[in-house]
């Protein structure tokens, strides 16, 4: 009996848990402010974003065009568009400068306008297919391209839409002497007078018919016209499933439980873990950013053909960091690693000078045979100058004897000679004293340690400095 009491306590507690699990996750799901039904996945052609009006439009397989509030995510029109049957698809890129729609071709070339529920070609150039994949991106209320793939090459070069003419013009870098490599697919960054470009993918220089893994990062100053290489990217940006703009940075989610925030202007990488919601967002679809909401375009909980735009507050977007690293590297690293350790090899000898030099800052100098203070001259004649350097450079006792050798008057007896010494001593030591301005003697005598009949001298040699 007691055991059967405790499995249905057990059994019971599942079904609480189950419960607090359930209304957990209609609580999570409920934080996300909006959302609205966009229909099956295979019925959309494409998405394109108005955030001066904060208007989303969406083109679908049927011809029709919806045009969503996004203030209110809620449906404002919805009408048959009609669009040439040649030349055209549904699924071209789309841009928005000065709050018209434009439709480009992939391949390069051709420009399309949306105006009255109609699309139509307004170009004057032609489908030329040397920008294949070339990056498209709004600058300055025009139509910029960058790169693109054509004819086993790949460009280098920015062109632009020129509205009155209705062609395309290119951007010469006139003020550069570098130039980067060819790309298609790469990651544009704009960032007031300078445009970031890196990733992507470029030619194998020795097989024109391989492509390889485009690392290069480069920034173009447009009032320059100039070119700088900045490094080498740190992380494989092929690898990541899609990506959503944010400010002047990019958001990379990847297959796995990680999710990058890349500043390519600031050189910062970070790394989050990511959200459950995040793993439902389509990568095939454009999600994005407008003041402070993220709009993502995510799967059904149960229909994952189905659709449906949510908004998620900043906040609540980003989960929590687990590392901080660079978005590249460059040569500039090995060079303050150079710079570094010069300074270090030259701040060697430059330590040991002031180092000296401020240890010897209150000492005696003697140089050239003369006994210097603070650059000025103690007056001490070259036979008491020569008595100092003894003392202060001999590894033996100075003796009487040895210090007669240098200040001995032959027309003396010893005794007067041993006067005469004894004197010079203290006129050495008074003047030295003094100089210091010290109270005691620096040369000391004592009787010798060798034969104690036979005085010797010592001087305190933490006074000078012998150079």
């Amino acid at each position: 009996m007691v055991i059967r009491k405790y499995i249905h306590l057990f059994i019971y507690l599942i079904q609480y848990m189950r419960k607090i699990l359930f209304l957990f996750l209609i609580l999570s799901f409920n934080s996300f402010s909006q959302s609205i039904d966009l229909g099956e996945l295979k019925t959309l052609e494409n998405t394109f974003v108005d955030k001066k009006n904060k208007e989303l439009f969406v083109f679908y397989s049927n011809d029709s065009l919806s045009i969503i509030d996004l203030t209110t995510l809620k449906e404002k029109s919805k009408s048959k568009i009609s669009y040439p049957k040649k030349d055209f698809n549904l699924k071209f890129p789309i841009i928005n400068i000065d709050s018209q729609v434009y439709f480009l071709h992939p391949l390069g070339g051709l420009v399309f306008r949306l105006k009255n529920d109609k699309i139509s070609r307004i170009d004057k150039s032609y489908d030329h297919r040397m920008q294949i994949s070339s990056t498209i991106f709004p600058y300055n209320d025009t139509i910029y391209r960058y790169g693109g793939y054509g004819f086993w090459s790949h460009r280098n070069f920015f062109t632009y839409f020129n509205k009155t003419t209705k062609d395309w013009r290119i951007i010469p870098p006139k003020g550069s002497d570098v130039l980067p490599k060819g790309s298609h697919s790469s990651i544009i960054t704009v960032d007031k007078n300078t445009i970031y470009v890196y990733g992507g993918i470029s030619t194998d220089e020795f097989n024109p018919l391989n492509f390889i893994e485009n690392k290069e990062v480069w920034k173009f100053e447009s009032n320059k016209k100039s070119w700088k290489n900045l490094g080498s990217l740190e992380s494989n940006l092929p690898e990541f499933e899609h990506f959503i703009p944010y400010k002047n940075k990019q958001i990379f989610i990847d297959e796995s439980n990680t999710l990058y925030l890349l500043d390519v202007v600031n050189n910062q990488l970070k790394t989050y873990e990511k959200k459950p919601i995040q793993e439902k967002i389509v990568s095939s679809m454009h999600s994005f950013y407008m003041d402070g909401v993220f709009y993502c375009f995510v799967t059904e909980n149960d229909n994952e053909t189905k659709i449906k735009l949510i908004t998620i507050s900043e906040d609540d977007f980003f989960d929590k960091l687990i590392r901080e690293g660079s978005v590249y590297y460059n040569n500039e690293r090995v060079y303050y690693f150079i710079g570094f350790l010069f300074l270090v090899v030259i701040s060697i000898p430059v330590y040991r000078i002031l180092r000296s030099n401020y240890r010897n800052r209150n000492k005696i100098i003697i140089d050239k045979g003369k006994l210097i203070f603070n650059k000025r001259i103690i007056p001490l004649d070259e036979t008491r100058v020569s008595i100092v350097k003894l003392l202060l450079t001999s590894t033996e006792e100075v003796t009487l004897s040895d210090i007669m050798e240098i200040h001995n008057k032959k027309d003396l007896n010893y005794g007067h000679n041993t006067r005469v010494i004894k004197e010079t001593i203290e006129e050495i030591n008074f003047k030295i004293s003094s100089t210091l301005g010290i109270t005691k003697d620096v040369i000391n005598s004592k009787k010798s340690d060798l034969d104690k009949r036979i005085k010797s001298y010592s001087i305190d040699k933490s006074y000078f400095n012998v150079k």
